[in-house]
């Protein structure tokens, strides 16, 4: 095998080597002609049983075995066949798509932060109720001085003095407190829709990158079978020259076709490994593991796509605008975006609901007690260790005059509860114009689909055909080339139209927040869809 080629998986050439063994009529033929039950005919190389014939039995072994290789492309392509690039070998795991993204959710290292972050904001909360909690203190004091001195809560302290004391104070009412601590918690809801979109973000990120590896593995795939049909072609032409039927240059042309062939896989192969370590990074597991990746189908992960009923009525634009209209409602209400918006309108709605109460007093009640532990010198006689003292208070606080701050912090309030109110409204817009557009663009690409599958079927005709003519020289090297090379356009396209639609669905989903794969009524969504569609 050769080196470009040596890359590739090696399960993938006995896979292809499986599917030519089931062709259903090319390989039938090459055998039945090994075992002598078909009598060679004329041709161009001369009469049977002369040198000419076995060239042109040699011809026609080599044109079953590209319309073998054809029959392998169109398997590969209607059956997923680019997952043989990642068979299971000895040592590499197994993944589908739900548990890639489940892999991504639990340990991708940036999403691991955003949820530190989130624990760490909800204290936030904790310490905003803490001031509206009851403190309490207890302390020791040892003090010594020339005299006795006096103290307004307990009177006489001789010269020498060991005490201790205890305090309790709770804020009984005071209305700028009670308003942070709910502002705090619309706030703590608001950061938490934000980790919400991390999240959303984090699956369409491991969503996207598994797709772009099948996709990659794929394409790997097509190029390898178009690397085969270029062998069958030059082992054909080195058989006619070999006849004399052609001249070297035409070898030539095919042995640079193949070397050419050689460095598409190569690039491809390039491609592959930086899409397998972009989906290991954002799994956050070792660069060059390598797992077997399960297929990605429209039938199971397709949401309103996988149903026939959905796809018939939305080909009619008057109803592919009320599916349009049904996943815009959908989003609005599932947007982390508009929520947290609106727990940010609700924070600041207390905040400016706190500035208009600024003339209402504060209530703090306060308690304490203190023990002489220790006295000597001068005045010890009068003041006697074991004298306990306590005290009990309440204090109100009044702000009459302030220079103008509470109202200017109304009034600054009230911009800001406006400007938070004009971003919603202007987010949901923008959301619904990002849903609608999304929405077509996927159903645009569905639609898409189809039409690379035909012009697959078609390039693949016209190749048997021009091959067939060239087989029989009535076709020349550029002609064969060119229908070679629009097969493999067209192969390419029908895989980059699959995982593209599948891709913009994602996109889709991550607009209207809402990952059928992660819903258990997503069917019912689509049940709600189709009745409405026939309405």
């Amino acid at each position: 095998m050769d080196s470009a080629r040596a890359a590739g998986s090696g399960a993938d050439s006995h896979q292809r080597g499986a599917r030519r063994r089931r062709a259903p009529r090319g390989h039938d033929l090459l055998r039945a002609r090994q075992d002598g039950h078909v009598r060679p005919s004329r041709s161009r190389f001369g009469r049977a049983g002369s040198k000419g014939t076995a060239m042109r039995l040699l011809a026609m072994e080599t044109r079953s075995r590209a319309l073998a290789c054809q029959v392998a492309l169109a398997v590969a392509l209607a059956a997923g066949a680019e997952q043989s690039s990642a068979l299971a070998q000895s040592g590499r795991c197994e993944l589908t798509w739900v548990e890639a993204i489940e892999q991504a959710l639990e340990a991708n290292q940036a999403l691991v932060a955003a949820r530190q972050s989130l624990d760490a904001q909800h204290k936030d909360v904790a310490i905003a109720r803490s001031k509206m909690l009851p403190a309490i203190g207890v302390g020791s004091q040892a003090q010594i001085s020339e005299g006795p001195t006096f103290s307004s809560t307990i009177g006489l302290i001789p010269e020498r003095t060991i005490n201790a004391a205890a305090t309790l104070s709770w804020t009984l009412y005071d209305h700028a407190d009670i308003d942070a601590l709910g502002s705090q918690k619309h706030l703590y809801e608001s950061q938490r829709q934000s980790y919400e979109v991390n999240r959303l973000n984090t699956t369409a990120s491991a969503a996207q990158s598994y797709l772009n590896l099948l996709l990659q593995q794929a394409l790997v795939l097509v190029q390898e079978l178009n690397l085969d049909l270029t062998g069958e072609s030059l082992e054909v032409t080195s058989a006619q020259e070999a006849a004399g039927a052609v001249p070297y240059r035409e070898v030539l042309r095919w042995e640079s076709q193949r070397f050419a062939d050689r460095q598409s896989i190569a690039t491809q192969q390039g491609d592959l490994l930086a899409s397998r370590f972009a989906l290991n990074q954002v799994r956050n597991r070792p660069a060059e593991e390598v797992c077997t990746l399960e297929e990605v189908t429209v039938d199971e992960h397709g949401f309103l796509f996988s149903s026939e009923a959905v796809t018939d009525a939305i080909a009619d634009e008057s109803k592919a605008a009320i599916a349009r209209d049904y996943l815009v409602e959908l989003g609005l209400a599932q947007s982390p975006t508009l929520r947290g918006l609106d727990a940010q309108i609700r924070a600041e709605w207390r905040q400016m609901k706190s500035t208009r109460r600024w003339m209402i007093p504060s209530f703090t009640g306060g308690a304490g007690g203190a023990a002489f532990l220790l006295t000597a010198g001068e005045g010890a006689d009068q003041q006697p260790a074991g004298n306990i003292f306590w005290r009990m208070g309440l204090q109100l606080d009044w702000s009459i005059l302030d220079g103008g701050y509470y109202i200017a912090s109304m009034n600054q309030a009230k911009a800001q509860f406006g400007s938070l109110q004009w971003q919603r409204d202007f987010k949901a817009s923008a959301l619904e114009q990002d849903i609608r557009g999304t929405a077509a663009k996927a159903m645009a690409s569905f639609a898409v689909i189809a039409l690379a599958e035909q012009r697959v079927q078609t390039a693949k005709k016209n190749y048997q055909l021009v091959n067939e003519a060239y087989l029989d020289g009535a076709a020349m090297f550029l002609e064969l080339i060119d229908s070679q090379q629009s097969l493999l356009a067209a192969s390419i396209a029908a895989r980059q139209a699959l995982y593209q639609f599948l891709s913009d669905l994602v996109t889709l989903e991550q607009s209207m927040a809402y990952y059928p794969f992660f819903e258990p009524h997503s069917d019912a969504r689509v049940r709600e869809l189709e009745a409405t569609l026939r309405q």
